[in-house]
């Protein structure tokens, strides 16, 4: 304690004001002693009632008047009044002694700063003397008469303007600031004309004890009570609005600061200002012994505004505490904006679901990547990533499904590349990752990389689902724009989509005009479907016991500009561009208007199948479409091929269109059955009557043992479930005779039973087969067992362009693609099933 005492009065004597209050008190002191030697030659002489003064003194100092000044104030006290009280019944010596003993105590008593103090007893005791002085040398020798009165008022103005005017050169010294801008201080005026008739009080206590018994003095303790009281009332009502205006203030400002920095500066300028107290400091722990403070909500970290605990004539400690609890709020609230402005700001930039960063701010990265790579000499690449087949997992498990996959997806694209490449969500299940200053080789490893990651498949409601992408790389150029080489790289994605997805392509210019010739293709398929310029062939399907036709499937074709474009080029357009719902439509017509026709020419049962994309199912408007069809085609079987090849939706919408659809009679087929998200599954989800196998089931079925053994697994499990089978792709003699012998398929479709065909020589072909008495074969029942007799052969011949793919309605047979994996074990299912 007295080591810190001894620093603090080391600190003092450093600076001029320190001096100069140090100086002030050793003067005070210098007449304290002056005083008390006199005194000493007469200890107490004549003393009674007046020593109650020096408590009174202390009390009395409480309760003094603040003079604002901005950050601070002067302190006027009324105390004087008691040593006008003194000096009107007591020698000056003595009455200067008891001042200055109560100047001492109260400076003792008060938890001002040092230099105050030390300043304050000074500054009270040579103010004392002043008065003394002015008193003596005024009044006369007669006592009770008006010049006595006079005397004492001169005296108190005396000792105020003293007081006033030594205090603002302390003031001065310390901040050294004007004289005249301490002295010219808002309210002097009243303090002055509340001081003077508030000392006068201290002469009427002279008067009463003079004339009357001490305790008549008890009569002035209610005026002057209720004066110190109105006097803290004032001061604190004053201190009160001023607060009121810094906090208004301190809002006000905290609505234009930026950023956390700012706003803990302010803070801790703000409850300067507010407590006009030094020693405020914003940290991390809370208040100790003898501190006040308040807790800041700063998101999750709290923080404390923390200052001393001090009592002062302005304010109580209780008082300051509810000061800085509302300072806090309002830095509470400034730190909640900020926070608020950061979350709007990163959802304006970032994806809600993955969090990746979104297209725009991608954008700003690549425009600011781009100019560095030309200030640098360095090479900027974007690659474009869209998930193959994503859209059948939100169709059959849902979209929270579907949010699940792409959060996984996000997740694999990060851990693929570097720490510091950008990777984005565009939207859907697009996203792209930006490299900046890199070469090829390592863009190459990053693109194996991701392909290797999504390859693993992702697991979807206890299903493993296959998974892949497609990605198309850009390297910046110079002329090159954020926009274009996201353009670019979008370009080259749907190159590797159109070359087989699963891969990735560097953008050429070649490829952009390739895709400008695809865009071309979309606005002409378009009006080709508006305009119904599409035609409709039929290609058979044979029942390979009598060798009759038994169906027929409705196929579409374009020609364009006199030459004829590829089914599966213009079907996967239409997929694409969401044209295949239209083209649907269109065919499902077409067939149903010829239903009849065929019906007529077979003589007997015969149905038409029309392809459906899973889109359609969807579509309000396809139900009740069907329903005018199989109006329109009089008895005539409807069999609704779904195409949907990368999978089809289990959802609410899709599962009651298909139940509404067989309640009408309608037989629905799983086209493309045992590749892509075809599986054993969907005969358990959806009332399907009818399964085509993919082509690539067919194709080796007269070379390889297990290709057979696998198609008759597929034909076995149908049988022992109800359904009917029709295997696809038999284009040679061989292909049908094992499909026969050791197949057992009943119903066929291929080149070598029929090609495709127009409306007129379908019916050529019909009425050519028609028997004399036809027996109705629908193609949607539960197969016959194969008869003991050998199979009527076709009597169509077979056709010389033997080895060409068919053509349907989707696209045309793709080269062999990788089993649905419950196929894998389909073989041992079947076997189970049959035993």
């Amino acid at each position: 304690m007295r080591s810190g005492l001894a620093r603090e009065l080391w600190t003092l004597l450093r600076t001029r004001s320190g001096l100069f209050d140090a100086a002030v008190c050793l003067a005070g002191l210098g007449i304290f002693a002056y005083a008390l030697a006199h005194v000493l030659t007469d200890p107490l002489a004549g003393i009674g009632v007046e020593l109650f003064a020096v408590p009174m003194i202390v009390i009395v100092a409480q309760f003094p008047m603040v003079l604002d000044r901005g950050e601070g104030g002067i302190e006027v006290g009324f105390d004087s009044t008691i040593l006008m009280f003194l000096l009107c019944t007591q020698p000056a010596a003595q009455a200067l002694v008891l001042w200055a003993i109560g100047m001492i105590l109260s400076a003792a008593m008060t938890q001002k700063r040092l230099q105050a103090r030390i300043f304050n007893i000074g500054n009270g005791i040579l103010g004392g003397a002043v008065a003394a002085g002015t008193l003596t040398l005024t009044r006369g020798s007669a006592l009770g008469t008006p010049r006595e009165l006079l005397a004492v008022a001169l005296a108190a103005t005396a000792y105020f303007a003293f007081d006033y005017l030594l205090s603002a050169v302390s003031l001065a010294i310390e901040e050294q600031a004007p004289l005249s801008s301490q002295l010219l201080q808002r309210g002097t005026i009243v303090a002055v004309a509340c001081f003077v008739p508030f000392d006068s009080l201290g002469y009427l206590g002279a008067v009463l004890v003079r004339s009357s018994s001490w305790w008549v003095l008890g009569l002035l303790a209610v005026p002057l009570a209720t004066l110190l009281i109105a006097t803290r009332a004032v001061t604190r009502g004053s201190e009160n609005a001023r607060r009121l205006s810094v906090l208004f203030a301190a809002a006000e400002r905290a609505q234009t600061l930026r950023d956390t920095r700012e706003v803990v500066a302010a803070l801790e300028e703000d409850a300067r200002r507010l407590l006009q107290i030094d020693g405020i400091e914003v940290r991390d722990t809370p208040p100790g012994p003898q501190e006040i403070g308040a807790k800041v909500h700063d998101g999750g970290h709290d923080r404390y505004v923390v200052a001393p605990d001090k009592h002062r004539a302005r304010s109580t400690a209780a008082a300051d505490s509810q000061a800085l609890e509302a300072m806090a709020a309002v830095s509470s609230d400034a730190f909640e904006r900020l926070r608020l402005n950061d979350e709007m700001a990163h959802l304006a930039r970032h994806d809600l679901l993955t969090d990746l960063p979104n297209r725009r701010l991608l954008l700003d990265r690549v425009e600011q990547a781009l100019s560095a790579s030309r200030r640098n000499q360095t090479r900027v690449a974007l690659l474009f990533v869209d998930l193959d087949g994503f859209k059948p997992v939100n169709d059959r498990f849902g979209h929270a499904a579907g949010d699940a996959v792409l959060v996984d997806v996000a997740q694999r694209l990060s851990a693929c590349v570097r720490g510091h490449d950008m990777v984005a969500r565009l939207g859907g299940d697009e996203f792209a990752v930006l490299f900046e200053d890199v070469g090829s080789d390592v863009v190459t490893s990053a693109c194996y990389r991701i392909l290797a990651a999504l390859m693993e498949g992702v697991e979807v409601n206890g299903h493993q689902l296959p998974l892949s992408c497609s990605i198309g790389v850009a390297y910046g150029d110079q002329g090159d724009t954020a926009q274009s080489m996201l353009r670019n790289a979008d370009l080259a994605m749907y190159e590797a989509k159109s070359r087989g997805k699963n891969q990735f392509v560097d953008y050429e210019p070649a490829i952009g005009r390739s895709r400008l010739q695809r865009l071309e293709l979309v606005e002409a398929l378009r009006a080709a479907v508006s305009n119904k310029d599409i035609r409709t062939v039929y290609q058979p399907v044979v029942d390979t016991v009598s060798g009759r036709i038994s169906g027929v499937e409705a196929l579409a074709r374009w020609r364009l500009d006199g030459r004829d474009i590829r089914p599966d080029v213009f079907i996967k357009v239409a997929e694409e561009s969401g044209l295949v719902v239209p083209l649907g439509e269109l065919i499902l017509e077409r067939a149903s208007r010829d239903a009849q026709r065929l019906r007529d020419a077979a003589g007997g049962m015969v149905t038409v199948s029309v392809n459906v994309a899973a889109q359609q199912l969807r579509e309000p408007a396809f139900v009740p479409a069907v329903e005018r069809a199989l109006a329109r085609m009089g008895g005539t079987g409807l069999i609704l091929e779904i195409t949907e090849r990368d999978g089809i939706g289990t959802d609410v919408v899709t599962s009651a269109a298909m139940q509404t659809l067989v309640d009408m009679g309608v037989v629905l087929a799983i086209d493309d059955f045992g590749v892509g998200f075809s599986s054993i599954s969907y005969l358990q989800d959806m009332p399907v009557g009818i399964i085509k196998t993919d082509a690539t089931f067919s194709a080796a079925i007269d070379k390889d043992e297990r290709a057979c053994a696998l198609l008759s697994s597929i034909t076995t499990l149908a049988g022992a479930l109800g359904l009917s089978v029709v295997v696809e792709g038999i284009e040679r003699e061989s292909q049908l005779e094992h499909l026969i012998a050791d197949v057992h398929a009943r119903y066929a479709q291929g080149y070598l039973l029929h090609r495709p065909m127009p409306l007129q020589k379908l019916l050529r072909v019909v009425r050519d087969q028609r028997p004399a008495e036809q027996p109705a074969v629908p193609a949607a029942v539960k197969p016959a067992q194969p008869k003991a007799e050998k199979p009527v052969k076709p009597t169509k011949t077979r056709p010389a362009m033997a080895g060409m793919t068919e053509h349907r309605v989707k696209q045309a047979v793709r080269p062999p693609v990788p089993l649905a994996p419950e196929l894998e074990a389909l073989v041992a299912q079947a076997e189970a099933l049959v035993s």
